[in-house]
């Protein structure tokens, strides 16, 4: 019960905490809980340290429950092993152990060396889900990828005359995506053709970075990408107009700058994942999405489908058909859609 209300707290990191894991951590002592917190942003105190800074003395002999091994390093924050141990905790759960090579193991050792009783694995399943995106990016410093696509009955991309081919509901599962992520990724036709605003006010959690591969620099002043209401990140030719370039970092927006007309998926990934951004959703168009569903450069793939027919737009079931039998795979209904949820092992 108490490992299920850190993990829930953990939660509420989502999309705030750049390449950090997600967190939460609560102190109990007599049957009571009287310290709890989470992870809240990269580069601010760790679950441990805002769970027994709201304990006080009351952490002494008790217990402290977090989803995580305890880090053992200093990064942008102290050790969090080492405010336990001054606190006087006298034993630690976890779910799991964390990872990242300065970790992994390191933190419990300490612990334990300093008379403090550990136990481990309490909802290991649930914590590994969790941050399983932060154990993909910590051990191979690749962002945690989720493609996203909407298809009509037939297997169409676009061509749908409405604004929207999925229902609110589907777009409010959308926007939760969002909100999980450091960053949505987008091509530059998308953004012109439908001027996505790419945040995820559905839900009102975060705000992801939004990203746009745009080579020839044709995004324009007018477009929702460009509010400053999150960060930017333009993927263009430092070539290409050099003063709209320089008016719009002026603005706030970043740059990356490759060469050329074609970029490779796995260049501007690489790029990204120096920018510290850890997990990406990819929102299309076609080519963008075609480009990482065919070189399998995905972790999840969600395809919601609506019940309707098209006779305009590309039809992209085939080549999805090829990688995934979406026969065996029991969709979930959300309205009139359905969705297709699928894991993808890289």
């Amino acid at each position: 019960m108490y490992m299920q209300i850190a993990i829930s707290l953990a939660r509420k990191g989502f999309g705030k905490t750049g390449t950090n894991p997600l967190v939460g951590a609560i102190v109990v002592k007599n049957n009571k809980i009287v310290g709890q917190g989470f992870h809240r942003k990269i580069g601010e105190a760790h679950a441990e340290v805002c769970a027994l800074t709201e304990a006080g003395s009351r952490a002494q002999g008790a217990t402290l429950y977090s989803n995580l091994e305890p880090c053992c390093y200093s990064g942008q924050t102290p050790p969090c092993v080492e405010a336990i141990c001054h606190a006087k905790i006298k034993r630690v759960v976890a779910s799991m152990i964390d990872p990242n090579p300065n970790v992994n193991g390191k933190g419990i050792n300490y612990l334990k060396l300093h008379n403090i009783d550990v136990t481990l694995n309490v909802l290991n399943e649930q914590a590994e889900l969790l941050n399983q995106w932060y154990k993909k990016y910590i051990t191979t410093k690749i962002p945690y990828i989720i493609l996203k696509i909407a298809l009509s009955k037939n297997g169409r991309m676009s061509g749908y005359k409405g604004k929207y081919i999925t229902s609110e509901s589907s777009r409010r599962r959308v926007h939760a995506l969002r909100s999980k992520v450091s960053a949505v990724l987008v091509g530059i036709n998308t953004l012109i053709s439908d001027n996505p605003y790419l945040t995820d006010r559905l839900v009102g959690r975060s705000s992801p970075a939004r990203v746009v591969i745009d080579p020839h620099l044709k995004i324009s002043r007018t477009l929702n990408f460009l509010r400053p209401d999150s960060r930017r990140i333009v993927i263009t030719d430092q070539d290409n107009d050099r003063q709209k370039i320089e008016d719009l970092k002026k603005e706030g927006t970043e740059f990356i700058f490759l060469s050329g007309v074609y970029y490779p998926i796995e260049t501007i990934v690489e790029r990204l994942k120096s920018l510290n951004i850890g997990s990406i959703l990819v929102e299309g168009g076609i080519l963008v999405f075609s480009e990482f569903f065919s070189k399998k450069l995905y972790d999840e793939l969600y395809i919601f489908m609506a019940p309707k027919n098209v006779n305009k737009g590309i039809s992209i079931l085939d080549e999805i058909s090829k990688e995934v039998n979406l026969d065996e795979i029991k969709p979930e209904k959300i309205e009139e859609d359905l969705l297709y949820h699928v894991y993808r092992s890289n």
